[in-house]
């Protein structure tokens, strides 16, 4: 089957398979059309080298669509040829997912960040700092680095400069625990991370709840003094025309009082 599309255009238009590094040329083609998820550890097979890069299969190929691994995620400096760094066609090496877009159903992988013998993760946070040594051999059963346009060249100046990275970043990353094999679990780290969110979350959950309360109790505190305000204020009303109408009442007696004395002295 041919074609000028699809996720395995570039294997479509291969006339003839290479057999390579013990490649078994009957493997079933990729059927997978799901992406994994960012920064897990999966074990691929080279399924096509190009001068750029190389494609793995992930696993058997029935989940996943093919994976790119660029020539810079390959060693401590840009590959030249990824043959020559012991990538060849059915060569098995552990990876771990890169950059996804999922726009476009393409994915990267590298290999520098994951120990080689086991498939751990040698950057469990992420940083993509310090290269650590992940122990890959090549196909030399040698610790094997990356030929560069110096080293070629065969001067006393390169092998130094080689000797020198070599010991520089020889020295091993403390055991921080792996990943299985094609997981599609969030690393240790990710879900350390979202329980500290969650807690503090929740925290944050709790001290809104708590200013809702007393925020409701003022409010209510703030009700019950203008209640008791306007009481007061009825009450001082009622009081007050009360003795308004005391006074009026006193004032016509006194009135009355006076009238009648008058009244007595004119008639007598």
């Amino acid at each position: 089957k041919s074609g000028s599309g699809g996720p395995d255009a570039w294997r479509d238009s291969l006339n003839k398979m290479q057999e390579q590094g013990g490649r078994d040329s009957k493997r079933p083609r990729t059927t997978g059309m799901e992406l994994p998820k960012e920064n897990t550890i999966h074990q691929g097979s080279v399924v096509c080298v190009k001068d750029f890069g190389v494609f793995l299969q992930l696993g058997d190929g029935t989940k996943y669509k093919d994976g790119m691994m660029h020539v810079t995620h390959m060693g401590e400096s840009r590959v030249e040829n990824p043959e020559d760094f012991g990538l060849k066609m059915g060569t098995k090496v552990w990876v771990k997912v890169g950059e996804i877009k999922e726009h476009d159903m393409k994915y990267s992988l590298d290999m520098r960040y994951v120990d080689q013998r086991d498939g751990k993760d040698l950057d469990p946070y992420h940083t993509k700092g310090r290269l650590p040594d992940n122990h890959w051999t090549g196909a030399t059963g040698k610790a094997f680095k990356p030929a560069t346009a110096t080293s070629i060249t065969g001067s006393s100046d390169a092998a130094s400069s080689s000797a020198a990275l070599e010991n520089k970043y020889s020295e091993p990353l403390p055991d921080l625990g792996s990943d299985d094999d094609d997981s599609d679990d969030s690393s240790d780290d990710s879900s350390e991370k979202r329980e500290k969110m969650a807690k503090k979350l929740k925290k944050a959950k709790k001290k809104l709840e708590k200013a809702r309360k007393k925020a409701e109790k003022a409010k209510q505190k703030d009700a019950e003094r203008e209640k008791k305000e306007k009481e007061e204020a009825k009450k001082s009303s009622k009081e007050a025309a009360k003795k308004d109408k005391k006074a009026d009442k006193e004032k016509d007696s006194k009135k009355d009082k006076k009238d009648k004395k008058a009244k007595r002295k004119a008639s007598g």
